[in-house]
């Protein structure tokens, strides 16, 4: 009888375990979710990097706490728990969650694409290249420069009569230069002086300032190549 009735509350305590594990997986959700939901629009600027440090620093212990205390074991045993269920989390944060920089470019990525078709981006920056390859491109008499922060002094601000209609005044700016890591023309669409996309002939790229679209399609943040 006493034998079965450890078994009985081992199963119970591992049948608890298993419903609290999810805890563990909050603080990685909310690193990656709070700067990724920002770069899709979702939350206000700067909002996702306070949700994101949060869940970094101190949802970590928060959700240990909350894991341990719901486990209704003996005190000594939470304890014993509470330092892995930490480091748990930290290993799988770091492992598993890309940066908090790299998943804001990624909610940017996603929400230029819905307002963006990936298609209609390539074959517009297809259209300029040819144009600007046979010198037929019209150049912007008016130019911003606020909008073309990485641009380089041979760059050729596109007029916005060289858009299709249906992209016309829903850019800021858009130039064409000679890409120094790929050597081809590449085009940038700016939305903001920080924020846009730029089409070249990389293929798919993701990392701190680029997620793509597309291949050839590229969201940017904050600084460009």
């Amino acid at each position: 009888m006493e034998k079965d009735s450890n078994h009985e509350q081992v199963m119970c305590f591992v049948k608890r375990w298993l419903l609290c594990l999810p805890l563990l997986g909050l603080a990685p959700a909310g690193y990656f979710l709070g700067p990724y939901l920002e770069g899709a629009g979702l939350l206000p600027n700067g909002f996702g990097l306070i949700v994101s440090g949060g869940s970094m620093f101190v949802l970590p212990w928060i959700a240990a706490f909350c894991f341990v205390a719901l486990l209704k074991a003996k005190m000594s045993l939470r304890i014993l728990l509470f330092i892995p269920a930490v480091v748990f989390q930290g290993l799988f944060l770091f492992t598993f969650c890309p940066p908090a920089a790299t998943g804001q470019t990624m909610g940017l990525a996603h929400r230029l694409g819905r307002e963006f078709p990936a298609g209609q981006m390539r074959d517009c920056a297809g259209q300029l290249r040819l144009k600007f390859v046979n010198g037929t491109l019209k150049a912007s008499k008016s130019v911003n420069d606020n909008y073309f922060v990485g641009a380089s002094e041979n760059a050729l601000v596109v007029d916005d009569s060289e858009l299709p209609v249906s992209l016309r005044g829903r850019f800021h700016g858009v130039y064409i230069e000679q890409a120094s890591n790929t050597g081809t023309p590449q085009v940038v669409f700016a939305l903001t002086p920080k924020t846009g996309i730029l089409c070249d002939s990389r293929g798919r790229v993701r990392d701190f300032w680029f997620c793509s679209i597309a291949d050839g399609v590229h969201a940017y943040r904050y600084e460009r190549l």
